[in-house]
């Protein structure tokens, strides 16, 4: 597989350009499935680079299982495509292929694990990229050998130049590595496309997690026809008991009625869901968003992020500041790094402090945490945001030993409304979705949990709610006790 990857070196060499290669996780229900490593050439490229089929060498990719698919099978009009997949049958087996594509220590701590219950199955799938030995990867110290002991019979200055560097350069920087997964059945989650950019000689491994789910409808089919016939044999005995009670004590029931009580149901010891009967649905979590739940609605890092960079001189454009943004959540980029890539110089530690004393907690925020914790009920926070800021928050405002668990983007990797990070809280809980209930205001992370089967309360706040909206919706914590 290395003498396929070798193939990018050689468009280095004489395109000195950028050069982009796919690897593509294929699961299959049963647990099998391929991996396709694809490399892109330009049609400048393409030119340059000349006849691969006497330039690449697949005789030993052929001998060891790979499929390895030429140019003529895959041209497009501004493209020439070059792919190599293997099969795998089990997760051991997805490990080895993986390992063979540059070594055992690209790949780490790879999981694929399916949950089963009734009429469904949940897949996931997670583990660590690591790059971080850079061009080394696609070779070998025979090879090295071979080239008069330099990599690739180049130096160092002649790969920095054909790289297009004006000094000497990492010439790894001009590769990058885009890993992603396609798990059985339909995701979840439409917000999140399960690739992983990763860039050769990233010293920092790159987690990655995903997971989907997959419904049956035969089984589902047949629970329907057992109710119906449960239906019918409750209405039977309901029918004999209200028969023989009215025969015998009218003047009881009667008495009994007046004595009815009305009482104002409790969202949080309430919540239902069409699976009652086989699911235990009792709330043992509460979980809580950071936008508009905890933090008032417009006192988010992320909320106020383009007016306080606006005014402090930074960007102005509110994509590109929600775009870097984004990176730092993502755990990408460092407090001081984000705050360099907007435009504004200075000591990070006092810029934050500046930035984040905007932020106020929800009045009603403390009295609902004092309430649960005399329940016994457990809270989480699951919020988007960089992680020395949600650090500093928590412990600023006095929610640090109230919120038992916290699940920041910025840590993890992933951002909701992603299913990954509602998985790192299952994890980290050991409480089954059906036993949480979120509330947040964000619609697209209520839709997310509600498909894994959470129960959801939307936290009102300026944004419209569309048509159709069928989650239930407060405008404070005080409404989830009952009024």
């Amino acid at each position: 597989m290395k003498k396929f990857l070798l193939l990018l070196i050689v468009t280095f060499l004489v395109a000195a350009c950028k050069v982009e290669s796919s690897v593509v996780v294929n699961v299959e229900d049963d647990g099998t499935g391929n991996v396709g490593v694809s490399v892109e050439l330009d049609s400048s490229a393409s030119a340059l680079v000349g006849d691969l089929e006497k330039q690449l060498r697949t005789e030993d990719l052929l001998s060891s299982g790979w499929k390895v698919s030429l140019p003529e099978n895959l041209k497009e009009e501004s493209k020439t495509v070059v792919l190599a997949t293997k099969d795998f049958t089990s997760v051991d087996s997805l490990i080895s292929v993986l390992e063979e594509i540059a070594g055992p220590s690209v790949f780490s701590e790879v999981s694929l694990l399916s949950e089963k219950s009734f009429a469904k199955k949940v897949w996931t799938i997670e583990g660590k990229i690591d790059l971080s030995k850079g061009l080394s990867l696609l070779s070998d110290s025979a090879l090295d050998q071979v080239l008069g002991g330099d990599l690739f019979g180049r130096t160092l200055e002649d790969l920095s130049f054909l790289s297009g560097c004006e000094a000497i350069c990492d010439p790894a920087d001009s590769f990058l590595m885009n890993f992603s997964v396609s798990l059985p059945g339909t995701k979840d989650n439409d917000f999140n496309n399960d690739v992983w950019t990763v860039p050769l000689g990233d010293q920092t491994s790159t987690p990655f997690s995903t997971s989907s789910t997959v419904d049956y409808s035969k089984p589902k089919a047949w629970r329907t026809v057992a109710y119906v016939f449960l239906s019918a044999a409750l209405l039977f005995l309901l029918f004999r008991g209200f028969r023989d009670f009215t025969s015998g004590s009218r003047t009881d029931k009667n008495s009994e009625n007046s004595k009815k009580r009305r009482k104002t149901p409790e969202i949080i010891e309430n919540v239902m869901t069409k699976d009652d009967q086989e699911v235990d649905t009792s709330i043992k979590l509460v979980v809580v968003g950071g936008k508009g739940v905890i933090w008032d609605g417009g006192a988010d890092p992320e909320g106020l992020l383009v007016p306080f960079v606006r005014e402090n001189g930074g960007l102005v454009d509110a994509d590109e500041i929600a775009d870097r943004y984004r990176a730092a959540s993502l755990g990408q980029l460092n407090s001081e790094e984000f705050w360099e890539s907007v435009g504004l110089q200075g000591d990070s530690e006092l810029i934050d402090s500046q930035y984040l004393n905007l932020v106020r907690l929800r009045s009603d925020a403390m009295p609902f945490l004092d309430q649960m914790r005399r329940r016994g009920i457990p809270v989480a926070c699951i919020t988007n945001s960089v992680l020395s800021w949600s650090q500093q928050l928590r412990e600023r405002l006095g929610v640090e030993d109230q919120i038992q668990h916290w699940i920041v983007s910025g840590e993890y990797g992933v951002r909701k409304p992603s299913n990954s990070i509602f998985e790192a809280l299952r994890r980290l809980t050991g409480v089954s979705f059906s036993n949480m209930l979120l509330v947040d205001s964000d619609i697209s992370t209520l839709e997310a949990a509600r498909s894994l089967g959470m129960s959801t309360v939307l936290m009102q706040s300026q944004i419209p709610i569309p048509s159709g909206f069928t989650h239930p919706k407060i405008e404070g914590f005080a409404e989830l006790f009952g009024k």
